[in-house]
């Protein structure tokens, strides 16, 4: 059995180009703020411990800490 096609194909297209999305607004993280006797508890406990999983959270803490600084100081956030 053979089939013969025969006919016309029409292909129409239609292309659309949009923009992509503004980069969102960048906010700075906030900056935490402890009191003097709760940062002396916490250098104490550090030096009690000084190889502790505590320590380095509080570690990564402080440079968290700075990043946050500095997007404030480069005014990028409130």
């Amino acid at each position: 059995m053979t089939f013969t096609c025969t006919g016309f194909v029409f292909i129409v297209a239609q292309l659309s180009c949009t923009a992509p999305d503004p980069a969102p607004a960048v906010v700075c993280p906030p900056v935490r703020t402890w009191s003097r006797d709760f940062q002396r508890r916490v250098a104490a406990e550090l030096r009690a411990a000084p190889d502790s999983a505590l320590a380095e959270v509080a570690v990564q803490a402080i440079g968290d800490r700075d990043v946050a600084r500095a997007c404030r100081k480069r005014g990028r956030g409130k």
